[in-house]
């Protein structure tokens, strides 16, 4: 995995944020238009977003 698993949101957290649903996130993987920052490859759980931390 790409750092810790605290710096990475979730599929279904992207989404949310995005105003899109986690089907047309699988869709863009798919398709090579949005590749997860992390895989996790014994479950093949997606880590999509790196995210920034707030030093506030």
């Amino acid at each position: 995995m790409a750092g810790d698993d605290d710096d990475l949101l979730t599929i279904g957290e992207v989404a949310k944020l995005d105003g899109i649903t986690a089907k047309a996130l699988r869709y863009y993987d798919a398709h090579n238009i949005l590749k997860p920052a992390a895989v996790d490859p014994a479950t093949g759980y997606r880590l999509p977003i790196l995210h920034p931390r707030s030093n506030a």
